[in-house]
């Protein structure tokens, strides 16, 4: 098996470096695979690192859906000082002493929790009247940053290295753990800054389950399948699967609903829950995702088509 002779349609959870952008690592996986049509399910800053769920093929259509989870992170900050990026690589605004014991490091740690509604970093690629607010940034335009709802939960201390503490936590889809650290920082009255970040999950993803770029392409030469490859069929575990044959798989590829499927539908879908089905062919290939609302029903959200995604 070698990127000469696979197709693949799927996921690949790919451990980034740090120093690499995001850009970096679709540019090197399209290089590794021989395939063109890959993106990704969230950015990375090149300060951090850790897991990255890339979409390559067919699976680019469930980009919004992949997208949706929460994530988790390893993050290290500095006490003391203040930068207008937020973290380490930015220009320094204040420096001041962090004479904090770790216990109140640890109990003021637990009052972040929580919904939160935070300015955005000004170095972030979150968009105001058409225009990303690091380019703002970048010309030196005056800018009000948004404010934006963000999540935070299971935040857990790990270490302290004099100035350097580290935690765990997790947060919803969008929240900017630079974020975090700005207001954990200020709550102190000392400042603090992040110098380390790691991905550890992007729901239902980890960290564990992936390789770093050069063991993808070692496995490739050596013509094996990456373990950290997830098949479309697997990229969403937690939705509802129905299989189909006949006219509703003939149907379905031509983006219709029969009659006899939406019957079928009914039966398994929970209104309560399912907003997602994933309908495969006998023979488990993906054919369709078809979503739910209430009081609208079934519709077909994205229809898959198995033809070479190479150059």
């Amino acid at each position: 098996m070698n990127s000469s002779s696979t197709t693949y349609h799927g996921l690949f959870l790919v451990n980034k470096d740090a120093g690499m952008t995001s850009h970096d690592v679709v540019y090197r996986l399209r290089k590794i695979l021989g395939i063109s049509s890959i993106g990704h399910s969230g950015t990375l800053d090149p300060i951090a690192q850790g897991l990255m769920v890339m979409l390559v093929g067919e699976a680019t259509k469930l980009s919004q859906y992949i997208l949706e989870g929460n994530k988790s992170y390893q993050l290290e900050m500095q006490l003391g000082v203040r930068t207008d990026t937020f973290d380490i690589t930015g220009e320094k605004l204040e420096i001041k002493n962090a004479d904090i014991s770790t216990s109140s490091l640890q109990n003021r740690a637990q009052e972040f929790s929580g919904e939160k509604e935070w300015s955005v970093p000004i170095h972030s690629a979150i968009k105001v009247k058409g225009k990303k607010l690091y380019e703002y940034a970048r010309q030196q335009e005056e800018i009000v940053p948004p404010k934006k709802i963000m999540k935070f939960w299971d935040v857990e201390f790990l270490n302290r290295e004099g100035d350097l503490v580290q935690f765990h936590l997790h947060c919803s889809k969008g929240s900017y753990i630079r974020s975090w650290i700005q207001e954990f920082g200020l709550s102190l009255g000392c400042g603090a800054t992040m110098t380390k970040l790691v991905r550890t999950s992007s729901v239902p993803f980890n960290l564990k389950q992936s390789l770093s770029l050069h063991e993808i392409e070692n496995e490739i030469k050596e013509n094996r399948q990456p373990a950290c490859f997830v098949p479309l069929s697997q990229a969403l575990p937690e939705t509802k699967k129905i299989r189909v044959k006949g006219l509703d798989h003939k149907l379905l590829k031509n983006g219709q609903i029969s009659h006899d499927l939406k019957l079928k539908l009914i039966q398994i879908c929970d209104p309560q829950i399912d907003r997602l089905m994933l309908v495969t062919s006998m023979a488990t290939e993906p054919l369709a995702l078809i979503g739910f609302e209430p009081k609208v029903g079934f519709s077909i959200r994205r229809v898959f088509h198995f033809e070479s995604s190479k150059n």
